[in-house]
């Protein structure tokens, strides 16, 4: 018993400045800019003039990613390819771009949602019945 609660002080001890540092705060710059790519977003889902294959791969990507890790993606891509990082509309089309839309199609399905046009599956195949 007293060896045990030696390892779990122990523990407890090796783990808490990994548990206090925590990841990095952003810097102004990061949460201004993430700020003006959530302006960005919340615009584009509700302007009419966006299409909706657009709308529906910014939301599904929303949905599953950290909206931190999409602005910091978009971000970079931007910086890449020396685009205006004050465009809204470079900002949307690179974003829509980080978020998997292709222009002429779709972005991929979610996952666990087979694509359009393939056959839906009915489960394990089924052996035949004997007689």
């Amino acid at each position: 018993m007293i060896v045990r609660s030696a390892f779990l002080i122990a523990a407890a001890a090796l783990s808490a400045p990994a548990l206090a540092a925590g990841p990095a705060a952003p810097t102004k710059a990061q949460l201004d800019t993430a700020a003006f790519h959530l302006k960005v977003l919340m615009s584009a889902l509700q302007s009419k003039e966006v299409d909706d294959p657009i709308k529906n791969a910014l939301f599904v990507c929303f949905y599953e990613n950290p909206f931190g890790k999409v602005s910091d993606a978009t971000t970079k891509v931007l910086a890449g390819n020396k685009l205006d990082a004050k465009d809204p509309n470079k900002v949307l089309t690179v974003m829509a771009g980080v978020c998997g839309f292709r222009p002429g199609g779709t972005a991929p399905p979610p996952p666990g949602v087979p694509p359009k046009g393939a056959a839906p599956k009915s489960g394990p195949p089924q052996k035949p019945k004997s007689r």
